[in-house]
């Protein structure tokens, strides 16, 4: 495909301008069936369809018989991660898709003892584990950037195994079993970073959602206490294989406040940065010389709400100000599927094919 260049990612990671700004695609079916119906050209549907980058998991086959004692009747079409947190998917009432309902597979685990218990994962010797190196050695080949796909590192795992009322009251009501949770848990990934750093990937994803739409959903300094020196474990394990592994941290919200935090830990990325919590403006002009913004696309409001001229307009503006000087990929998170928002989305792969090019 000509559409793909690594040099591209390697100057905007670094802060130089390259000759477009790059794309992290989604590949819902309905994105797909909508390129399809527009008649491009092969470059033009590689950019809407593939982007630029591509990732890999080191997780095992998921046995849900495993899981399925920790609760009590579950609906059928109930689906389990590999830490047997359940998700069953919803919809709304015109079929679009509506995010999931969750099961907590530690919701009554009520011991230490009944938590060692508990069947974690076994990551080590997996056969993702075993073919991690020639996953991420054929993407390469294809010209993709590869990243390392560990998100929900730390707390966020831990709160969808136990639920978040749960786990914010064991901080103070069970100390001792939080630690012992994310005892389990940074265990293994560190040993996921790792491995990810030694197969060889480009950017190394971790991240927990720690924000809502205005603010923190934890306190910063349960933050430094609790869960920042894990995220600080894991990318050292990284960095101890890659010094210089470019790390991307995402959360959902309202993230300004433990922007430095990030920064003192290695993380050199941020993602989703959306323009309904941050001020995209402001958070290049505070931290565009050291973090690189991922994301910058208005979901919730323009591309559900908005007319086609609305995407034009902020993708003048990422242009204009926030591209400048490289430190920009763009990329759509949590983009729900409407018929309105297949508009937009049509609109957006149209104009930023053209306008997203630097002069």
């Amino acid at each position: 495909m000509a559409y793909r260049n690594r040099e591209r990612i390697r100057r905007i990671l670094a802060h130089a301008e390259a000759d477009r700004v790059p794309y992290h695609a989604i590949r819902p079916p309905q994105v797909r069936d909508l390129v399809e119906g527009l008649g491009l050209d092969q470059d033009h549907r590689a950019f809407c369809l593939e982007g630029d980058f591509a990732s890999v998991m080191n997780e095992p086959e998921i046995e849900a018989s495993r899981f399925r004692p920790c609760f009590g009747e579950l609906p059928e079409d109930v689906v389990f991660s590999c830490w047997g947190i359940g998700q069953q998917a919803q919809r709304t009432a015109e079929g679009w898709h509506a995010g999931h309902r969750m099961f907590h597979p530690l919701a009554d685990v009520a011991s230490i003892d009944e938590l060692r218990d508990f069947p974690f994962p076994e990551i080590v010797g997996s056969k993702a584990d075993q073919e991690l190196e020639q996953k991420v050695r054929t993407l390469k080949e294809q010209g993709y950037t590869v990243l390392g796909q560990m998100s929900q590192t730390t707390l966020e795992t831990a709160y969808n195994m136990r639920g978040l009322p749960r786990l914010m009251m064991d901080f103070y009501e069970r100390p001792r079993f939080v630690e012992c949770l994310f005892e389990a848990i940074a265990e293994r990934r560190q040993y996921q970073a790792r491995r990810f750093a030694e197969a060889g990937v480009d950017i190394l994803r971790v991240g927990d959602d720690i924000a809502a739409q205005t603010g923190l959903i934890i306190s910063p300094a349960l933050y430094r206490e609790r869960i920042k020196p894990l995220h600080a474990a894991v990318i050292r394990e990284a960095r101890a294989v890659l010094p210089d592994l470019p790390v991307k941290y995402h959360s959902d919200g309202q993230l300004t406040a433990l922007l430095p935090d990030l920064m003192d830990i290695g993380v050199t990325i941020i993602n989703p940065v959306q323009p309904e919590c941050m001020d995209l403006r402001e958070t290049k002009r505070r931290f565009g010389r050291d973090l690189t913004l991922w994301g910058c696309m208005p979901v919730q409001s323009i591309f559900q709400h908005g007319a086609q001229d609305d995407i034009r307009r902020h993708i003048e503006f990422l242009m204009e100000e926030i591209a400048v000087e490289g430190g920009l990929v763009l990329n759509f998170i949590n983009f729900l599927i409407t018929e309105r928002s297949l508009e937009n989305l049509g609109a957006f792969f149209r104009f930023f094919y053209e306008m997203g090019r630097y002069r």
